[in-house]
Formats: C-alpha cells, structure tokens, sequence
C-alpha cells in the first residue's frame, strides 16, 4: 500500500477488467479518470405484498448530488478492500448490519460518467441486493450521509423511468435519530441520481428476486 497523507483515502485504480494496477489517492483517481471498484447495494423488501425497494435521500450537505434519491448504499472500496467490504456501507449509512452470506450479487457493472463533482468517474461496480423487512422507522441514519429512507413501490417507479408521470413516495426523514419524523416526496427523474438504464435494470432484477425468479444480473 502507498504511504499517503493522514485522513487520505487511498483505492486500488485497475484496469477495465478489474486487474490492479496500483494505489493513489481517492482525488488522484478521479482526476486521472482511473477505473477503481465500488460497491452497491439496494434493499428490497414486500410492504402489504407489493416489492417495494428503499432508498436513500443523499444529505443535502453532500458535495456530488445533493438530496437526490439514490440506492440504498454505496460506496469506494479501499485500497485492499474485496467487494464484500463494501457491507460496512450498510452500517455506516443506514444502521443495517447483514452477514455477508444474505447479500445476493448481481455481477459487476461498469460506468464511465461525472462522479457530480466535475470529475471523470470509471467505477466498475459490484452491485449485490439485500432483503430486510424492518420498518424505515427501524433504520438509523448517518446524517452528514443520509437525510431520510424512502420506500419506493417498484411498479410505478419503473413506469417513472419509462417517461411516465411522478411517483409520491412514503419516507422517513432522520430515521433512528429523536427528530425522526415521517416525509412524503413527489419524485420526477430530475430527483433522481442520473442513471437511467442502471435504474432500469436494478429495479427488474429486485422484482425478479422478489418473485423467486433468476437469473439476476446486472
């Protein structure tokens, strides 16, 4: 590992193919736009029998898409870091601690866009799924991360990201935090961290898994 400054978070950059080619600066990476892994996790749940997935409304404090709704959690892997590391996401963001052994991979995916922060970003990610059935009441939030949990029916969520009309959602903002409190949130594609066709695939392969059906794959 290279020696880097304290509070420098450092990542493996690799090739498209995911081959380690050496450790820079998290910064570093992205201003050489070098291909680095990360992971993702979206939560799917039934709420009254419908598939419902959860997802995060990103801290109106965050430098790249503030306040946007976005999966679950994500996030870099360290350098050294395998993709299954990126389960402390979870805990970190949103107090949900699995064993590894109950997320459901989905395969690698790469996307090469603006990491929001006028940035070349190359991630290959590793997207896995996770059923958790507890209430967004039930969840606790990192508010410098995460401003509320929203339960989003995938039906119509799908329909949104076919050009159809908003969705209104149910959530609750500071979720596991004493101001927790209940929210309600129309939500257009403009709300949404840009990503159409990952979206797209996402929420087809959690009704899949919410069906019992496969194959699941990003």
């Amino acid at each position: 590992m290279t020696d880097s400054a304290p509070g420098v978070e450092l990542l493996d950059f690799t090739d498209e193919l995911g081959r380690r080619l050496g450790t820079a600066p998290r910064a570093e990476v992205h201003e050489r736009g070098d291909w680095h892994r990360v992971f993702h996790c979206l939560i799917v749940t039934l709420r009254d029998d419908v598939p419902t997935a959860v997802l995060q409304g990103r801290s109106r404090s965050k430098a790249a898409y503030p306040g946007l709704l976005d999966i679950s959690a994500a996030g870099h892997l360290a350098a050294g870091e395998t993709p299954l590391d990126g389960v402390r996401e979870l805990t970190e963001e949103l107090g949900v601690a699995p064993d590894t052994s109950d997320l459901v991979p989905l395969g690698i995916r790469r996307v090469a866009d603006n990491s929001g922060e006028g940035t070349l970003n190359c991630e290959l990610i590793s997207a896995y799924l996770l059923r958790d059935d507890r209430s967004l009441a039930d969840y606790a939030v990192a508010r410098d991360e995460v401003d509320a949990v929203f339960d989003v029916p995938i039906a119509p969520f799908l329909t949104l990201l076919e050009g159809g009309p908003p969705i209104t959602v149910e959530g609750v903002a500071a979720a596991g935090h004493p101001d927790a409190h209940d929210v309600t949130a129309e939500v257009t594609l403009d709300d949404l961290v840009p990503g159409t066709e990952y979206w797209v695939v996402l929420m087809v392969m959690a009704q899949r898994f919410l069906a019992g059906k496969g194959p699941l794959a990003v």
